[in-house]
């Protein structure tokens, strides 16, 4: 029988340790990534939150079509909001940039159908929704009646 010398036995060793320590670097990354992805829905979910929403009656607005922006760190919203008869009649997206709102947009629709500007936010798309609503509510405040 021939005796291994340290040399030989430890290079054995190594090599079927080496899986698992790529197996636990990639878990490393995974959760590194993870973990970012949580901290910037976090972050959009705060600055979403902060935006101005006024809860403007469409009664106090006048007929007329007015423009409502609205920028975050993550979107860019431009939409065109026209009032008849203290009625929201028709909302245009002028602009919708960013990485979210693609999705939301139906969210319109349901501000048209209750005419008011502060309406239940899309599901999945909660973040987006919120930019959605302040932007018309900026076009609102446009045509207030003093």
């Amino acid at each position: 029988m021939e005796k291994m010398n340290n040399s030989q036995k430890n290079s054995g060793s190594f090599l079927d340790k080496k899986p698992v320590l790529y197996g636990m670097i990639v878990l490393c990354i995974i959760l590194m990534f993870a973990s970012y992805m949580q901290h910037k829905k976090r972050k959009h979910l705060q600055e979403a939150a902060s935006l101005p929403f006024y809860g403007i009656s469409v009664e106090d607005v006048y007929d007329g079509t007015y423009i409502g922006e609205t920028f975050t760190s993550f979107m860019h919203v431009q939409l065109q909001v026209t009032v008849q008869n203290h009625k929201i009649t028709d909302i245009q997206v002028l602009e919708n940039e960013g990485s979210r709102g693609q999705k939301v947009e139906p969210i319109l629709e349901r501000i048209i159908a209750e005419n008011k500007s502060v309406v239940p936010a899309e599901k999945g798309e909660e973040i987006a929704s919120l930019v959605f609503i302040s932007c018309v509510d900026d076009a609102l405040k446009k045509g207030i009646q003093e």
